[in-house]
């Protein structure tokens, strides 16, 4: 907080002060005002009951002798009293000052009257004492707003240079630092959504290096075969059909590669759904039919049965997610076993599964196989064991679908993928990709 922000901020506190003291001082005279003419008023009638006791007790005629008894209490209460009749006057009480300001109740007795006269109380009611101690009261609850003014600006400008060093540190790369959440309320908000996207940040960054680190030995792996078998051709160390067919079989994984790399970044990448009227139990014919001959060469059974229903949706990426599930499934599926494709309507949901009777996966690889390159056997052949992208993939387009990937397997069982997809699902605006399994052990 610069110089001129605090002499802004002593400038109005000096004018609450000003403005407050003047404030109780115009209120302390109005009220004093009010308070002496009630007083005055209070007086006056406390003057005439005391003159209508007296006359009461004069006597007839009118003597001194008679009031005797209330001479104290007059000179207590600070009143004089003058009875005048034709015969005399005489006086009892306080003498009258000169000078002073009086007020008097006069009643009639016979053969005269009797008049009680008093000074008026001209004092402010409440007494000036009071406004000092206000006064005193006012200068301590402000000084100690002041005191706690500066303590809270003091930390809050401490809190926000913490967050501009740190947003400095993230904007060179250093994801790791984090603000905490201290200070007052709307700082500590700041500094929890600040660490939020921090953290956000440190884990798309680690996910980036991951990725291109696993996809750099994803690729080192085709080209150094190809190279050691191209080498090994030209030293005549194999026959020229067995590098040629390895050649081949390591530049159609680099293909399948670069495919399924375009793919993911088509699938993660802002992306608007072409919703329209889709027939599933065709799509599930469309690849049964495409999946045959492949179960044919792998010695698998493949079955499918589909209720006949329609989806508005995007027909490209539930195949997407469908033909990815019947690779993985044929992968994996040993000879003589069996792969089913279904699609059934189960409470308002579209719910396409590939179910396998392969050898399942173990609990501790199906949180994982949705990872980018990951498989369930690292010693697999990585040839046999495809890129390990075409989950990721399919996990992908089940979120812009707007529906998620169900999981159930379990070691000796096979496994069955479904993707669940709610009737009349809206994809997720660009920028909320993420997606999620749900796991059924």
């Amino acid at each position: 907080m610069n110089a001129s922000s605090t002499s802004l901020r002593t400038k109005v506190i000096a004018v609450g002060v000003a403005t407050a003291i003047v404030a109780l001082m115009v209120a302390f005279f109005i009220v004093g005002s009010l308070g002496s003419k009630s007083n005055l008023k209070n007086q006056r009638i406390e003057d005439m009951a005391t003159a209508k006791v007296l006359a009461s007790h004069v006597g007839t005629p009118p003597m001194l002798v008679n009031l005797d008894s209330f001479h104290q209490l007059l000179i207590a209460e600070k009143q004089h009293v003058s009875v005048r009749t034709a015969s005399g006057t005489f006086d009892l009480g306080v003498p009258i000052e000169k000078g002073v300001a009086l007020t008097d109740a006069t009643v009639a007795i016979k053969g005269g009257v009797l008049t009680v006269t008093s000074a008026i109380d001209s004092s402010l009611d409440p007494p000036i004492e009071f406004v000092y101690v206000a006064l005193a009261v006012l200068l301590v609850v402000l000084a100690s707003v002041s005191i706690a003014d500066r303590t809270m600006n003091r930390e809050t400008r401490e809190r926000v240079e913490s967050a501009v060093r740190a947003a400095e540190r993230v904007s060179l790369g250093d994801f790791s630092v984090r603000v905490g959440g201290g200070g007052p309320e709307p700082i500590a908000r700041l500094g929890r959504a600040f660490d939020t996207m921090a953290t956000r940040l440190e884990s798309f960054d680690r996910d980036q290096r991951e990725f291109l680190a696993d996809l750099a030995h994803e690729v080192a792996t085709p080209i150094q075969a190809l190279s050691g078998f191209a080498q090994a051709a030209l030293d005549g160390t194999v026959s020229k059909d067995v590098a040629q067919s390895m050649i081949e079989s390591q530049t159609s994984r680099l293909s399948e590669l670069l495919d399924e790399l375009t793919q993911l970044r088509n699938i993660d990448a802002p992306y608007n759904a072409e919703r329209e009227d889709v027939d599933i139990e065709e799509i599930c014919r469309t690849l049964y039919q495409e999946f045959s001959t492949v179960a044919h060469d792998a010695g698998v059974v493949l079955d499918y049965q589909c209720e006949h229903m329609s989806l508005r949706t995007d027909r490209r990426l539930v195949e997407t997610v469908l033909r990815n599930f019947l690779t993985n499934a044929f992968r994996y599926t040993p000879s003589g076993e069996s792969v089913s494709l279904r699609g059934e309507m189960v409470h308002d949901h579209a719910v396409l599964s590939v179910r396998d009777t392969g050898p399942g996966i173990a609990p501790e690889h199906q949180q994982r196989i949705f990872d980018r390159f990951y498989r369930t056997e690292e010693a697999r052949d990585r040839i046999s064991g495809g890129t390990g992208l075409g989950l990721t993939i399919a996990r992908s387009a089940a979120f812009s679908l707007g529906g998620h990937i169900e999981l159930d397997s379990a070691i000796g069982r096979g496994s069955t993928f479904r993707l669940v997809v709610p009737m009349g699902s809206e994809a997720p605006e660009p920028g909320e990709r993420g997606g999620s399994e749900s796991m059924n052990h």
